[in-house]
């Protein structure tokens, strides 16, 4: 099991008695869904053919969760696709995000044989992208149309960051596993 230590974070894996409050904040996916979700948490912790999912622990408290996507016949090896949800509107513009991001990052390069890192975030979202910019990651492009939505289609803003990008960046970047 993977538990990965920054200063204020702690990304580990979703305990048995925190899975019915993370499946109530998807309560609108039908049963079927709810049960795969509720596998990924019983996975988390682990890398998987898909996913290398954990929890996201601030003080003591679950504060949200941290994914890095690698599905084996959707991209290429090497290549992960990172999401990051705080929970808690408190919890954001603080720092968190990028703290999590910096060590998930470190993490994926250091130990899992990341050659790329992406991540893509609403256009609006001004905060993530600039927490994105501010742990290294390079803006791509504009995803026209990529994320369904109740009001339609919104645009995504496309991040990435290399190993050799990675290699040049300054700050601090050593995980603890």
């Amino acid at each position: 099991m993977i538990t990965l230590r920054g200063p204020r974070v702690t990304l580990r894996p979703f305990h048995a008695d925190e899975f019915d409050l993370v499946l109530d904040r998807y309560a609108s996916e039908g049963p079927d869904r709810r049960e795969a979700r509720r596998r990924r948490l019983q996975r988390s912790g682990t890398r998987t053919a898909f996913e290398l999912l954990l929890a996201i622990e601030v003080e003591g408290r679950l504060a949200g969760e941290v994914q890095a996507r690698c599905p084996e016949d959707a991209a290429p090896p090497g290549v992960f696709e990172l999401g990051i949800e705080l929970y808690d509107e408190a919890d954001r513009g603080r720092g968190l995000g990028s703290e999590v991001v910096r060590v998930l990052s470190s993490h994926l390069f250091e130990h899992e044989g990341a050659i790329r890192l992406q991540a893509s975030t609403d256009v609006d979202n001004v905060a993530m992208r600039r927490s994105l910019e501010k742990c290294g990651f390079s803006f791509e492009g504009i995803l026209r149309g990529f994320m369904p939505t109740m009001d339609g289609p919104r645009d995504h803003a496309m991040y990435g960051m290399t190993i050799a990008d990675r290699r040049t960046t300054t700050g601090t970047w050593t995980s603890t596993s």
